[in-house]
């Protein structure tokens, strides 16, 4: 549906109104808006031809701290030299501003002249495109902010209806109530996050690590123009995800799923690297010529030897994940034994 609702915005403001299409994403930390307004733009940008290009513009704090007299050189540098050099390029470009609840009421209507009904330009006074005007009819804009930050707005049970009013109230406060970012029809409302999407979050965040492993794998191959090829799997707990969530549950009732993403990233994607490691230096070769899974690997017939010299070289050993009573995160390591020219023996666990 949210594709829809960009492609439609995106059509309607390019064939019939030439004007630049603009949606404004928001609602409260860690709900996924700016990982969306990415998804979506490249997808508009793979499915509509007279799409050429993309540029994301990330906001920050450091805009609350600027003085009144540094403002215009701020927008200048951070907003319209990089739209101008983007857009006398690629006319019709998506563009994401993220976090623009960093920018207060002056800096947005600085602005307002890009999203011009009637006569949508830019210009800036620095670099290869100085003093000239560009339009910006062709462009799409999505930006995003966190106007409901503490969650003390929104709630999980609301409808979309009475979410947007919500934030067009914010917005209203926030930028005046003529401003474009609060009008409700580029409005685009995110609700916090419930219990069953933390847990969501963090089984596919687990679910992710076989494929973080493989590619850490090649990344740290030694071994040039050889391709290291994992067909094991990354085991754990059914409960796992919930631990996670469940270590982090305080946190995300203010920051949404940034802390389940936090927690992944400090203490589980490192074992990741340890496990790639591992597996480089002490995994069991499979035939190479086989695309045998973990499973069947005992009836493998060859062991190819690590110092074999492959375009692929084919790991075949299955790795666990696991947690012990006081937290700490484990891995181990499923190990073949058996002779290089016989068939599998029994597995045996190394810790890692």
């Amino acid at each position: 549906m949210a594709l829809q609702m960009v492609e439609r915005t995106f059509k309607v403001s390019t064939y019939l109104l030439e004007a630049p299409a603009m949606l404004h994403f928001s609602g409260p930390t860690g709900v996924g808006k700016s990982f969306l307004a990415k998804l979506l733009a490249e997808a508009v940008f793979a499915r509509h031809e007279p799409i050429c290009g993309f540029l994301e513009l990330r906001m920050s704090v450091s805009w609350r701290h600027t003085p009144k007299e540094k403002v215009a050189e701020t927008i200048e540098r951070e907003i319209l030299r990089p739209l101008v050099e983007q857009l006398a390029v690629c006319p019709a470009s998506i563009i994401v501003i993220d976090d623009i609840h960093f920018l207060n009421g002056q800096h947005v209507r600085e602005l307002r002249g890009i999203f011009d009904e009637t006569n949508p330009e830019i210009s800036c006074s620095t670099g290869t495109y100085k003093n000239k005007r560009w339009s910006t009819s062709k462009a799409f804009f999505i930006v995003t902010s966190d106007l409901d930050e503490k969650m003390a707005s929104l709630s999980t049970t609301m409808s979309s209806q009475e979410a947007t009013n919500v934030i067009r109230k914010l917005a209203q406060e926030k930028w005046g109530s003529k401003s474009l970012m609060a009008a409700p029809s580029h409005l685009v409302p995110f609700l916090p996050l419930d219990p069953d999407h933390l847990l969501k979050i963090a089984q596919d965040q687990l679910q992710g690590l076989e494929e973080k492993i493989a590619k850490m794998l090649n990344q740290l191959n030694s071994s040039p123009g050889i391709k290291i090829d994992w067909i094991g799997s990354l085991k754990h707990e059914s409960s796992l995800a919930s631990d996670i969530y469940e270590a982090v549950k305080e946190e995300t009732k203010i920051y949404g799923a940034r802390p389940i993403n936090d927690f992944m990233q400090m203490e589980v994607y490192p074992l990741a690297i340890d496990v790639s490691m591992e597996l480089l230096q002490n995994g069991s070769r499979g035939n190479t010529g086989k695309k045998s899974s973990l499973h069947w690997a005992r009836e493998m017939a060859t062991y190819v030897s690590p110092l074999d010299v492959r375009k692929t070289a084919t790991i075949v050993n299955n790795v666990e994940l696991w947690k012990d009573k006081s937290g700490k995160f484990h891995t181990r390591m499923e190990t073949f034994s058996g002779s290089s020219n016989g068939p599998r023996g029994v597995l045996r666990h190394d810790e890692l």
